[in-house]
């Protein structure tokens, strides 16, 4: 390498020296960005991963013998780099109109890796954008800044991303060419992989279908259906009965619910423990449950107001109108139901100590 170059290159090192801060603050601003308006979509996904190229990446880049850059803070795209992991190949895609709605494309530099059809590539079936800021952000305040960096977006489903990372852990450990053994194994698990990956998204789609079947029997008043989160998310969701119970436990007192209470995973886990619950009933079915809760409301209050005592007794804790925590206390507390609350299994499915130990207050009481 000449002198000439080299100083040249010392130059531009120390020019990103400089800059990379910069790069720091807008990779961090970027993946905000992208997930407010991937929540905002309503696209549930796995995670967002971003770097910004280390000052010795970037060195050991632009002295490789093969490049020859000319300008390499502008010609170099992934200064700074995002990775969006989704769960479903399907939401690549919709991700992909975000992204192409909400900023500035640079195309020569993007290239769609899911067209890719060599039987050893799966974990490289991803979607990579080089992107600046559009001119509408450009003038923001906020983020004048960074109107001259690109940033490049990679969008891979969680088992891509899986296959890919070991994939590269093998190769690298093998550094030569794999043998021909080894790489009919890859090529095997490569194909499940993909397999699983189009599995994934067609049970998704059958499980939505099954919710929205569900919801529209369960609007006909056809309550026949088994328990599962699924209908019992249904049941509880669009009930007036199940509304007018947690109204009395908000005039009782009881605590609403808060952001984090509604958020999706906690509601799952209401979901699961009520599900444990009824699993220990003599109730068999949606109809037997709204049965059961018709039958018993007059008496709803009391035992509500039982457990609002018990519980402002034995804890410090909130305890939450969430309608499934308030129908597991309703079933645990009806002498009807013959739930045995003692029970190490079910105690241990519920989880929650404090409402554990409000139960166990009122029995002995």
């Amino acid at each position: 390498m000449g002198i000439t170059k080299t100083l040249i290159l010392e130059q531009f090192i120390q020019e990103y020296s400089t800059d990379r801060p910069n790069y720091e603050i807008f990779r961090l601003k970027l993946a905000e960005l992208l997930t407010a308006l991937i929540e905002d979509a309503g696209i549930d996904i796995v995670s967002i991963e971003s770097r910004t190229k280390t000052i010795q990446s970037f060195k050991e880049k632009i002295q490789r013998p093969e490049k020859n850059y000319s300008n390499p803070l502008d010609q170099i795209t992934d200064l700074c780099g995002i990775r969006i992991i989704t769960y479903y190949t399907e939401d690549i895609y919709k991700i992909a109109d975000i992204i192409e709605s909400e900023f500035a494309i640079d195309e020569d530099n993007s290239v769609d890796k899911t067209k890719i059809t060599s039987p050893d590539k799966f974990g490289y079936l991803s979607l990579h954008y080089v992107l600046k800021l559009n001119k509408k952000r450009n003038y923001l305040i906020e983020w004048k800044n960074f109107k001259n960096l690109k940033a490049e977006i990679q969008i891979r489903s969680i088992l891509q991303h899986s296959w890919a990372a070991i994939d590269h852990k093998l190769r690298y450990k093998i550094k030569k060419e794999i043998p021909s053994s080894l790489q009919r194994k890859i090529f095997r698990l490569s194909a499940l992989l993909e397999l699983a990956d189009e599995e994934f998204l067609s049970i998704k789609k059958q499980t939505e279908e099954l919710s929205t079947e569900i919801e529209l029997s369960i609007a006909k008043g056809n309550l026949d259906i088994e328990f599962n989160s699924i209908s019992l998310k249904s049941y509880l969701h669009d009930n007036n009965l199940t509304d007018d119970i947690k109204q009395k436990a908000l005039k009782l007192g009881f605590t609403s619910d808060t952001e984090d209470i509604n958020d999706p995973e906690t509601q799952e886990y209401f979901l699961m423990r009520l599900i444990a619950t009824l699993d220990n009933s003599r109730l068999n079915s949606i109809r037997e449950l709204d049965n059961f809760l018709n039958t018993i409301f007059p008496y709803i209050e009391g035992k509500l107001k039982l457990v609002k005592d018990a519980f402002d007794e034995i804890s410090d804790e909130n305890i939450y109108a969430n309608k499934s925590d308030l129908v597991l206390m309703l079933l645990v507390l009806s002498e009807e139901t013959k739930i045995d609350i003692t029970d190490p299994k079910l105690r241990n499915l519920i989880q929650w100590q404090p409402l554990l130990d409000c139960f166990d207050f009122i029995l002995k009481n």
